[in-house]
């Protein structure tokens, strides 16, 4: 987990995915020790399956952790503008009551940094300035792809 450095109440961090198996609730026991009150999943159905993370939600329900999930296509950009917008604000309205959000696709490193970009946008980064900060807490320079860059760029709460 890498917590993002970020003005304003709540904390923001991107993560690869959760190891699975027996592995699962140490994990989730992890986050939660953390700070992390909601998980986000950019996992699709068949990485899901693949990863054998079915159990993730109801894992990090029982942790006490909201769990939200929207699948978007590895290296890929969210299909449904709307259901970006939704989870965005849901995110926003969780940090400004000053919860810990954390956001995970299958490496924590495309997807995780593209939407972690748009809830620092929503909360007046521009993008380039949120990956930047993304790139620090992670490491090495975020997101994976230029469609990527360009969707969080071109991104708006409506």
């Amino acid at each position: 987990m890498f917590w993002i450095e970020a003005e304003g109440p709540g904390r923001l961090s991107i993560a690869a995915r959760p190891r699975a198996g027996d592995w699962l609730e140490d994990e989730v026991s992890f986050w939660r020790q953390g700070g992390v009150d909601i998980v986000v999943s950019l996992l699709e159905a068949h990485e899901i399956f693949d990863l054998d993370l079915r159990r993730e939600a109801e894992v990090c329900e029982a942790a006490g952790m909201t769990f939200l999930s929207l699948p978007i296509p590895d290296r890929g950009v969210p299909e449904s503008l709307a259901r970006t917008r939704e989870l965005i604000l849901a995110c926003q309205t969780q940090l400004l009551e000053g919860k810990g959000v954390l956001v995970h696709c299958r490496a924590g490193i495309g997807r995780s940094s593209m939407i972690a970009a748009c809830i620092l946008k929503s909360k007046g980064l521009a993008a380039e300035a949120a990956f930047a900060l993304i790139s620090v807490a992670r490491g090495l320079t975020v997101p994976d792809t230029p469609g990527q860059a360009q969707w969080a760029d071109d991104f708006t709460l409506g």
